[in-house]
């Protein structure tokens, strides 16, 4: 967990969840993209899936243990964090970072309990059909604020464990078309970029700021 003095200081703090939480601060730099955020009381939990194998089935929808993850987060996960590190401050932003499957399950997650989440930061989600259909199947979100990433080169990557295409940049235009009908907040970015991490750590302090300073 990454904490700064804001949020010792405050008892109204924003909690940032990041999927892939070791690739994050090892490969995004994620600690080095804080330094315009420093003012702001934020708690960052880094949440690491394990390996390769053990992350597609965690946060792949139809991986074997794609459930039992969302459970751990929302009812183990969070509580934790709730009790024994928030320890009766209050979480006024709560929001979710991941990039690739780590975005797919940051909405996964999200769709089991929306009401619970103000900010999802998704760089190049691989969606799967599954989560259009449930955020189509949502009431209004006026309340969430999304931020989406994504590159004009990411349909031709095809994934090194299921060897499928995953047809990034198109779902990301469905899943920006299904957020605006809910009237969510929504910054949405495209450039002309692959599949990559270089993508996502350039990207990233925009992301945070997002986070930081859209809502709440």
């Amino acid at each position: 967990m990454l904490a700064n003095q804001a949020f010792e200081q405050n008892e109204s703090v924003y909690v940032l969840y990041v999927q892939d939480g070791l690739d994050y601060l090892e490969i995004g730099e994620l600690e080095q993209k804080l330094g315009r955020l420093m003012g702001k009381p934020l708690l960052i939990v880094l949440v690491p899936p394990g390996d390769s194998m053990q992350r597609y089935a965690c946060y792949h929808p139809n991986g074997e243990t794609h459930e039992q993850y969302v459970l751990f987060f929302l009812e183990e996960l969070l509580p934790f964090v709730a009790e024994q590190v928030l320890s009766g401050k209050r979480a006024v932003k709560q929001g979710m970072l991941g990039d690739s499957l780590g975005g797919a399950i940051s909405v996964s997650i999200f769709l089991r309990d929306s009401k619970i989440w103000t900010h999802l930061l998704l760089q190049s989600a691989a969606f799967s059909p599954v989560h259009l259909e449930e955020v189509h199947a949502l009431g209004k979100q006026s309340n969430l604020h999304v931020h989406q990433l994504v590159g004009l080169k990411e349909d031709d990557f095809v994934s090194p464990i299921s060897h499928q295409r995953l047809w990034i940049l198109t779902r990301n235009r469905l899943m920006r078309k299904a957020w605006t009908e809910k009237e969510a907040q929504l910054s949405y970015i495209e450039k002309d970029e692959d599949h990559l991490w270089t993508f996502w750590k350039d990207h990233l302090e925009e992301a945070l700021l997002f986070f930081a300073n859209q809502g709440g």
